[in-house]
């Protein structure tokens, strides 16, 4: 969840997470689940509330977490030290010392919509000390520019991204792309509509984001099963070479020696 969206939820008084959050984390974790070495450093960069990351962590045999994300502030991070204290936070790239170790994975999760220049920003983290050759990138971002809607604007959202557009982004990088692809093919529709039924003029203040989600354990659960149906039974048309568009759009790459 973005910090912002974070901040709706406290403003609230909830403690829930959207069953999409869940759905993505489990995508992510089937997709990364054949690359990943024992004992991994993870780097969680644009985290948020740290959702994922501790979803992550949960399934996999973490040996150090960090987070990063520019929105922290003293108050932010004892908030979030509360659900997850065995994390290193870290206000900015440029502040991450792993003490000479390197990253096994950098996840930017729906990050790089909200950095204008986001081929300068890949290139910039591409080289950091704890990024080497054989770190692993793994981008999601949200998917197609004709759907941007006033929920992208309010999120500080740049842009949304093709398949096509963001392996041209990362390749600009001086990265290489090794997998990618689209998930959740089912939300399309719904949001199609909210795109075309949506008043020009609708104000900031309508709009909660995930963070407002209020729906109970066995409406979120129904929803995240729904997605996790979705993401295997069209993975099943990207097994026999149909490529299917969806909401979201992902890339696992490395730099370029």
């Amino acid at each position: 969840m973005d910090i912002k969206e974070l901040n709706v939820n406290v403003q609230q008084h909830t403690n829930r997470n959207h069953p999409w959050e869940y759905a993505r984390a489990k995508v992510v974790c089937n997709l990364l689940k054949k690359n990943l070495p024992k004992n991994i450093c993870v780097v969680d960069v644009g985290c948020g509330d740290v959702f994922f990351l501790s979803q992550f962590c949960g399934k996999f045999p973490v040996g150090k977490a960090v987070a990063v994300d520019t929105a922290f502030t003293d108050e932010v991070v004892a908030q979030l030290k509360q659900k997850k204290n065995d994390v290193l936070y870290y206000n900015s790239i440029e502040q991450v010392d792993l003490q000479g170790e390197k990253a096994d994975v950098v996840f930017l999760m729906d990050v790089i919509e909200h950095i204008e220049n986001d081929v300068n920003f890949l290139k910039i983290l591409s080289r950091k000390d704890f990024v080497g050759d054989e770190t692993l990138f793994m981008i999601t971002v949200p998917a197609f520019n004709n759907l941007y809607c006033a929920h992208d604007k309010w999120l500080g959202h740049y842009r949304r991204y093709s398949q096509n557009l963001l392996k041209n982004h990362i390749q600009q990088a001086d990265m290489s792309v090794k997998k990618g692809g689209y998930f959740f093919t089912s939300l399309l529709i719904p949001r199609l509509f909210q795109k075309f039924l949506e008043s020009p003029k609708k104000k900031e203040q309508e709009i909660v984001g995930i963070g407002g989600w209020n729906g109970g354990k066995i409406v979120s659960k129904l929803y995240e099963m729904i997605l996790l149906c979705d993401y295997y039974f069209f993975r099943l048309f990207r097994i026999i070479g149909i490529k299917m568009p969806g909401l979201s759009t992902y890339a696992i790459c490395k730099r370029q020696s």
